[in-house]
């Protein structure tokens, strides 16, 4: 039972960092022209990035990582790739507050893993 659990986890988290992926480059098409949204967006790859790795180091007793991170890190991730679709969609003025938002979420997932890991 153990391994089918972390059968769906993996795959849970590899199809989330896929999307992830996907939107990354649409909005790097999208914004080419544009460098302060592909700086969060490259930003947002990046946390991605990181908290991938972290996941793949559960557990790590030296980290003091445990399972309990699993939902916490996905969640995370799903939350910044709702924000690179947000990015990828959003129209005029709306940048603007998508900007914003992607910032926020960032600083909160970045004190959030400090304290994590």
């Amino acid at each position: 039972m153990e391994k089918e659990v972390f059968f769906l986890e993996n795959l849970l988290f590899k199809s989330t960092a896929q999307e992830i992926e996907e939107r990354y480059q649409e909005v790097l098409q999208l914004y080419a022209h544009d460098p302060e949204i592909l700086n969060i967006a490259k930003s947002i790859k990046g946390m991605c990035d990181y908290i991938m790795k972290t996941y793949k180091e559960i557990p790590n007793p030296e980290k003091k990582l445990d399972e309990s991170l699993y939902t916490t890190l996905y969640q995370v991730l799903k939350d910044l790739s709702i924000t690179l679709y947000d990015l990828s969609i959003a129209e005029g003025e709306q940048i603007y507050y998508v900007l914003s938002s992607a910032y926020q979420k960032l600083n909160g997932a970045n004190n959030l893993l400090e304290r994590l890991v």
